[in-house]
């Protein structure tokens, strides 16, 4: 027994029905597992089609050199304090990685296929191919087939991206002939060479091939030296001064080559940087011992031809003391005119350049120049931590303006400490000259003769003594030179690697399968969103509160006939409880629109109701798309029609079925005006005479949702049954109905789903809703 309800207004929940999300998902399972499938094979496709990549690692020590200060300050700010950031730069410059390439020669690719995957042939290619000249036009891959043992097929065209690509162009503008890809296919011999107006290249046989197809790119600096970038890694280890450098590489031993390259070419610029100020120091000082020995070998002949031809006696002891100690002092003299000309030198490059990392004092006194390279060393790391910042700050922040701040403190330190210096070295060489004055003063008093035999054996002494003093700091560069390691060393060289670090396989396929499971539920439950047709009774449920009468299972054959009268019958017992049993029924039966099975419905209701013994007639009351005495095997020449406009009696009217207590009345031949014949009078008079001789009058109504004649019908009938098929009715028709149930007051309505799949157990199935036409030019045609 049904419950009725007092309103047709639906019910309204908010909250999420598990019920509904969990009928979505199995209404819609072979969708999800397709798409889960489907997916899923694309990850397979994809795992198996991705290359192995393979990382090659070494490990860098590099030298930190610290002080306090800096210390301090880069700690306040969070900050290492060490050059670590300059020499990750360093290492991942392009400078750095063309010094490596200069060792490498892998610009030339080769690559052969098998088994639709694509592998590369590094130092295993069949044959060599050197490139004299590759023009801008030539857009690599080269193809080469294999022809005889002596000759290959050379193909050369663009690929599929760029054709698309330059389509899409030409629909714009004629492409001019500079962009326009070269194609070429020609063949040749193995040895030959290749000359055209875009290429110039040969291909020299190594072994024989044996595959039916390869291929070969040839890269520039500039691209390989992006691809080295893009592929390189350098990190810090902890807080430790070593760097761990890692390559990224679909060979691995291509990757082992050049991290290792990286590596040396790394350590082999600090050494050469070291080497180069011994360079320029030595090539100073042979300049200048150039010049102090043409002195030194005039003082020493000018000093020969006096004593040849002037008869002088020996310098007394006193004498040649002091033109010991004046050669000694012109020997000092000359070192500090040597630190002064550097120093003022290096002031005026401090103050015209901003990048000092070139300084070097090697020639200067140990305390000054130790003092000025310490300050120099403090602007580096100053330098270094104010370049770190601004990768993640502006100038203006406050870190940064500290840093600056702390930087021009620094210059301005190093500036004066160089100034300092010079005003020393400038004051001893004063307190020197006056010295050398005083001795040379002293010198004056000796005889003509023997004060210029003085005079040219202390030139001569000065001049062999500075040139000993270059001799000896040119030794010691030389020394320094040649001995000149690098601080920075190779920890761990880079060895092939065994396994490749991606792509993990397995995990792409079970990620595969669980995105395919989350896309088909995600399509599912948006298809059950765009799809307005109703599934279940819980859908009408929720749209309205007009009673359900029953759910008819969708009636395919025969061989669900009995589940389908058993639903008919639960239908009829509903009804015989919703009035007096004594009193005749009028039941119409309508729909929305046609093909929702109302005069199936109507039919086989009322062979069910015949069954339990009571007079039943039905009316097809559908005159323009009359059906029922089809189901019966009628015939149609008279019926509702005529008996309304008075061409036939009723008992003319009625026809007996083969249905015991079962009467008909067909809708006879199509009138011009149905809905005023169920309005006249006479309609009435017929009804009221049936309802004599007949426990319940069932009408075949038509849809309600395209004429009026159906709600004729429901102003005289007991109960109204309006009829939706599953997958087939749309939900906003479920709306209309609320709406004309509201608006004329039929408390007296029920629903009825038919079409429900069965399953295993009696449900409510799911399937693709469609759409269906209904207008009064279809029913004129009949």
């Amino acid at each position: 027994m049904m419950q009725e309800k007092s309103s047709t207004a639906p019910t309204h929940d908010d909250e999420i029905d598990l019920k509904e999300l969990f009928q979505t998902l199995n209404r819609y399972k072979y969708s999800i597992l397709f798409v889960a499938l489907l997916v899923t094979f694309f990850a397979m496709v994809f795992a198996y089609l991705a290359p192995n990549v393979y990382q090659a690692e070494t490990t860098i020590s590099v030298k930190s050199e610290r002080n306090p200060q800096t210390d301090f300050m880069a700690l306040a700010l969070g900050k290492e304090s060490n050059n670590l950031d300059n020499e990750i730069e360093i290492i991942q410059s392009r400078y750095i990685i063309t010094k490596a390439l200069e060792d490498l020669q892998i610009n030339t690719r080769y690559f052969s296929t098998k088994r639709y995957k694509t592998r590369e042939l590094y130092k295993t290619s069949p044959f060599v191919v050197k490139a004299e000249f590759i023009g801008e036009r030539v857009m690599t891959p080269f193809e080469l087939i294999p022809i005889d043992e002596k000759h290959f097929q050379l193909i050369l065209e663009p690929s599929g991206k760029t054709k698309f690509i330059n389509f899409l162009r030409s629909l714009i503008a004629p492409l001019p002939e500079k962009e326009t890809p070269l194609r070429y296919s020609e063949t040749h011999q193995y040895g030959e060479n290749i000359i055209t107006p875009w290429f110039n290249l040969s291909v020299q046989k190594v072994y024989d091939l044996t595959e039916p197809h390869y291929s070969f790119t040839i890269a520039s600096d500039d691209e390989m030296i992006r691809y080295i970038a893009s592929s390189l890694s350098v990190s810090t280890i902890g807080e430790s001064t070593i760097l761990h450098l890692g390559f990224e590489d679909t060979v691995a031993l291509r990757g082992t080559e050049i991290i290792n390259a990286l590596a040396s070419a790394y350590i082999q610029e600090t050494i050469d940087l070291k080497a180069e100020s011994s360079e320029k120091t030595l090539k100073f000082l042979d300049t200048q011992l150039e010049a102090i020995n043409k002195t030194l070998q005039s003082s020493a002949s000018t000093l020969e031809k006096y004593k040849a031809t002037n008869i002088v006696v020996d310098i007394e002891d006193k004498a040649q003391i002091t033109a010991g100690k004046l050669a000694d002092l012109e020997s000092q003299r000359y070192e500090l005119d040597m630190q002064l000309s550097v120093l003022e030198n290096t002031l005026q490059y401090i103050q015209t350049h901003d990048d000092i990392s070139g300084i070097d004092l090697g020639i200067t006194q140990r305390e000054t120049s130790s003092t000025i390279n310490l300050l120099i060393q403090k602007i580096q790391e100053a330098s270094s931590l104010r370049n770190s910042l601004l990768v993640d700050f502006t100038e203006l922040h406050p870190d940064v303006q500290k840093v600056t701040q702390q930087l021009a403190s620094l210059r301005n330190s190093l500036v004066k400490t160089i100034q300092s210096s010079i005003r020393s070295t400038k004051e001893r060489r004063y307190r020197l000259t006056k010295i050398i004055n005083q001795h040379t003063q002293q010198m004056e008093n000796l005889p003509e003769q023997q004060r210029e035999l003085s005079k040219l054996t202390r030139n001569f002494m000065v001049n062999e003594k500075i040139y000993s003093f270059l001799l000896e700091k040119r030794a010691e560069t030389a020394i320094v030179q040649s001995s000149t390691v690098s601080e920075t060393r190779i920890i761990d060289r880079a060895v092939e690697p065994n396994k490749p670090i991606k792509p993990k396989r397995f995990l792409i396929v079970v990620v595969g399968l669980i995105l395919g499971i989350i896309l088909g539920v995600i399509l599912a439950l948006l298809r059950n969103y765009r799809d307005n047709t109703i599934k279940t009774v819980e859908d009408i449920e929720n749209l309205t509160s007009i009673p359900i009468y029953g759910a008819i299972p969708h009636l395919s054959s025969n061989k669900n006939i009995q589940p389908f009268q058993e639903a008919l019958r639960v239908v009829r017992t509903n009804l015989e409880f919703l009035q007096n049993a004594q009193t005749a029924k009028i039941l119409t039966i309508t729909s929305s629109i046609p093909s929702e099975g109302k005069t199936t419905i109507s039919t086989e209701l009322a062979s069910i109701i015949s069954k339990s013994h009571k007079k039943v007639i039905l009316l097809d009351l559908d005159m323009r798309r009359a059906r029922i005495h089809e189901k019966y095997k009628l015939i149609n020449n008279i019926g509702i029609s005529t008996l309304l406009s008075g061409n036939s009696t009723l008992d003319e009217s009625i026809q007996k079925t083969q249905i015991e207590h079962l009467d008909v009345i067909t809708a006879g031949p199509v009138p011009p005006n149905p809905s005023e014949l169920l309005l006249a009078d006479s309609f009435k008079e017929v009804v009221n005479a049936l309802l004599e001789r007949y426990d319940y009058i069932i009408f075949d109504s038509p849809p309600i949702g395209l004429v009026t004649d159906a709600m004729i019908l429901m102003k005289l009938s007991d109960i109204n049954l309006f009829i939706f098929k599953a997958n087939y009715s749309k939900k906003d028709f479920i709306k209309s109905i609320n709406r004309i149930v509201e608006e004329h007051d039929l408390n007296n309505s029920g629903i009825l789903l038919n079409g429900v799949a069965m399953g295993k157990k009696f449900g409510y199935g799911y399937g693709y809703g469609y759409g269906y036409g209904y207008s009064h030019d279809y029913y004129n045609k009949k």
